[in-house]
């Protein structure tokens, strides 16, 4: 390493400028070279056992709880398919691994047909196995909303709930948001009066007078910046030197750590708190992604640092998770499950005859020249 530091420029104080290129990653690609997790014999710290935040809604902890043993569901949109009126979207469901598989069924009007199909993303992921609910409905004619009633039957319990989507001939309605949350900057007593769960709760009773058929979320549907106080080898990675940052390696127990804390956060987030969890399970999501879901500014930062084995893997960890959670998908299944990019993950969204979304990926292909890459445009 130290001759791969000497072919580096240095600055005028003597620190390795931020702007090199950084030989630990030759080629470095988000989904592709990032340098693996190391294996090494000595362990990172464990993170410090959930105390409830005082900054967020009594549901949420710092470090983020492990969830129970079901999760879900969360309904996607996807597209609608015109050539053969159907309405395509996904139910994401979590369930412990000591577990049969649930059973759902869903229930529309007397000209809807609904089909689905199950399909297994993690066969254990955090003691869960995460299964992914093809849904394919028939699209009805009309100009009216039409009701989508589901029943999920885990065993021990039923839940039930309902979504809608449009007819063939009816106006989509639909909500926007961005920036679910806070990040690390907001002091907690200006957290406090900003009533978080107000604004999840007034767009339920929007959603309840004249239901909502798509939820587009713009980014930042969760705020990981807490995850550099909450694990203490990120807390000391921040604190190094910079010489020493772009160097140091992104173990294997550090993967787990940080998956783990991003799982824990979204299911905190998600299935705790009331007013999300009954969005999710009511109104059909779209969703692109943006930095806070990473961490502040990612992919914003200098070659050298950029590209460094830890946030490379720091990067790849929240990807992993962005994908199953936001998009009901993984690394292995995105392109067959709609999303496309060079190296980012990108959606193209049919709403009907007369509306299309397009959600771009932010993040994945950007550096400090670009958002996106050529070939993805």
């Amino acid at each position: 390493m130290n001759n791969l530091q000497d072919t580096i420029t240095k600055d005028k104080h003597g620190d390795y400028l931020a702007t090199a290129s950084n030989p630990v990653n030759i080629d470095p690609q988000y989904m592709g070279d990032y340098p693996p997790p190391k294996f090494t014999t000595s362990k990172i710290p464990d993170l410090p056992p959930p105390t409830q935040s005082t900054t967020e809604s009594p549901a949420i902890n710092r470090p983020p709880k492990s969830p129970g043993e079901a999760l879900g569901p969360f309904f996607q949109f996807i597209t609608t398919d015109l050539n053969r009126m159907l309405w395509i979207g996904s139910a994401l469901v979590f369930r412990h691994v000591s577990y049969t598989q649930p059973h759902i069924e869903f229930l529309g009007g007397n000209n809807t047909s609904i089909n689905y199909t199950w399909e297994i993303l993690y066969e254990n992921i955090f003691d869960l196995r995460a299964y992914r609910v093809n849904i394919f409905i028939r699209i009805p004619p009309g100009e009216n909303d039409e009701k989508i009633s589901w029943k999920i039957d885990w065993g021990e319990k039923v839940t039930t709930g309902q979504f809608y989507i449009a007819q063939f001939n009816q106006k989509w309605r639909g909500g926007f948001f961005s920036c679910n949350g806070f990040d690390a900057t907001v002091t907690e007593d200006i957290a406090s009066d900003l009533t978080y769960s107000n604004v999840w709760n007034h767009l339920l009773s929007v959603h309840k007078e004249k239901p909502f058929h798509v939820l587009l979320w713009g980014g930042d549907q969760n705020y990981i910046d807490f995850i550099f106080e909450d694990i203490p080898f990120l807390r000391a990675w921040v604190n190094m030197e910079w010489n020493q940052k772009w160097t140091t390696d992104f173990r294997q127990d550090l993967q787990d750590q940080v998956e783990q804390y991003h799982f824990n956060t979204y299911a905190e987030n998600w299935n705790r708190r009331d007013e999300v969890r009954n969005a999710l399970s009511s109104i059909p999501s779209l969703m692109t992604w943006d930095d806070h879901d990473i961490f502040d500014g990612a992919g914003s930062y200098p070659p050298l640092i950029h590209d460094s084995p830890m946030m490379m893997g720091l990067f790849h960890s929240a990807q992993k998770m962005r994908l199953l959670f936001q998009h009901h998908t993984t690394l292995a299944k995105a392109r067959q499950h709609y999303l496309f990019g060079y190296q980012g993950y990108n959606f193209f969204a049919q709403c009907g005859p007369n509306l299309v979304i397009i959600g771009t990926d932010g993040r994945s292909e950007r550096t400090t020249e670009r958002v996106h890459e050529e070939k993805t445009w």
